[in-house]
């Protein structure tokens, strides 16, 4: 696997080439993916890529990675006036008001590179609000783990499933009645990552992770259970909109052998 840093910010080849091509099969787990995955993977080639941002938070690349390694916005789901842009997002992630208040306070306590100018820091951020957004931090763990971008990029369908779904013929009552609403879309994306995942594998590792580590106590088997079925059901509507649009049913996954360690 080429260098993060090195293909992404200075040897990046047009988007379609080979690297591309091949990166994504893998990200898109050869084929077998889940229905919001597909989603999501039919919507970054559609955008041909425009909407997805390998972001440089312009710290020193050998510094300590930010556990948050990549994130995802639906159009209109912005928290407040100051998140305009990916820049802002990942301020406001560190706390801060937004991308020009981060780049101020960081420079000044010298953990900007040399010569990086905020002008240059900003031009290649991605308006948000107005369309799904998809942003990859390079100093974040493992930026090129095909497993963080299958996690993302299942978000990017569950957000076009939100626009698209209930648009397609759900009633918007079955959709509130149904429980999906009461699931996050983490909860329901970090679940999804253990159904269709093996032991030992990254996105297992990772699911079960945060699954024990996120609350101040571990999800239970009865809550992750009761997720479970709210995958299922957001699968089902999911794999609606794939056929609707001439593409085939893809599976859910199960929670066979996998809850093992959880009360």
């Amino acid at each position: 696997m080429v260098d993060a840093v090195s293909y992404y910010l200075e040897d990046k080849p047009k988007f379609g080439g080979l690297a591309d091509t091949e990166f994504m099969v893998e990200a898109g787990r050869f084929g077998n993916t889940s229905a919001p995955l597909q989603m999501g993977l039919n919507w970054w080639w559609d955008t041909k890529g425009e909407r997805t941002q390998i972001f440089d938070t312009g710290e020193e690349f050998d510094t300590q990675p930010w556990d948050r390694r990549g994130q995802t916005w639906g159009a209109g789901r912005l928290p407040n006036k100051f998140f305009k842009n990916t820049g802002d997002a990942w301020a406001q992630s560190a706390g801060y008001e937004d991308g020009a208040d981060w780049f101020k306070k960081q420079k000044a306590k010298g953990n900007i590179r040399e010569g990086l100018t905020f002008e240059e820091w900003e031009k290649d951020m991605l308006e948000l609000g107005k369309e799904e957004a998809l942003a990859m931090y390079v100093q974040g763990a493992n930026p090129l783990q095909p497993e963080t971008w299958s996690h993302e990029l299942g978000h990017i369908g569950q957000y076009l499933l939100r626009k698209i779904g209930i648009k397609s013929g759900i009633d918007p009552q079955e959709w509130k009645e149904s429980g999906v609403t009461g699931s996050s879309n983490e909860e329901l994306q970090r679940v999804r990552d253990l159904m269709m995942s093996s032991p030992g594998d990254p996105a297992y590792k990772d699911a079960r992770h945060w699954l024990k580590h996120v609350k101040n106590v571990p999800y239970t088997k009865d809550e992750i259970k009761e997720i479970a079925g709210h995958v299922l059901l957001e699968d089902k509507y999911a794999n609606q909109v794939l056929e609707s649009q001439g593409g085939i049913a893809k599976s859910s996954g199960d929670l066979s052998q996998k809850l093992k360690g959880f009360n």
